[in-house]
């Protein structure tokens, strides 16, 4: 399984939906809900962080990629309905 943003964000999604569902339904506590919620956050970082690993060449252990162009990496624009900030007297 490659473990993509989106993949991982939809993992993270459906353990937040279903995990209070579980404390309403009396399946779990509270203090049980954060810690799963914790769990899967820490997995998901672990498994980003084993596919970066994994994505570095083992012809190239320094991660250069002299080949690619910048117009290859794809970006997502974070700044997506923010308003713009405001400096006084500027």
């Amino acid at each position: 399984m490659h473990f993509t943003p989106q993949v991982r964000k939809a993992i993270y999604a459906a353990a937040a939906g279903l995990v209070p569902l579980l404390v309403v339904a009396g399946f779990i506590t509270d203090g049980q809900a954060q810690q799963i919620l914790s769990s899967v956050a820490a997995a998901l970082a672990f498994f980003a962080s084993v596919t970066a690993i994994k994505n570095v060449a083992p012809n190239n252990p320094q991660g250069e990629f002299e080949d690619m162009a910048i117009e290859d990496l794809e970006f997502e624009d974070v700044t997506e309905g923010t308003a713009k900030p405001e400096i006084p007297g500027v």
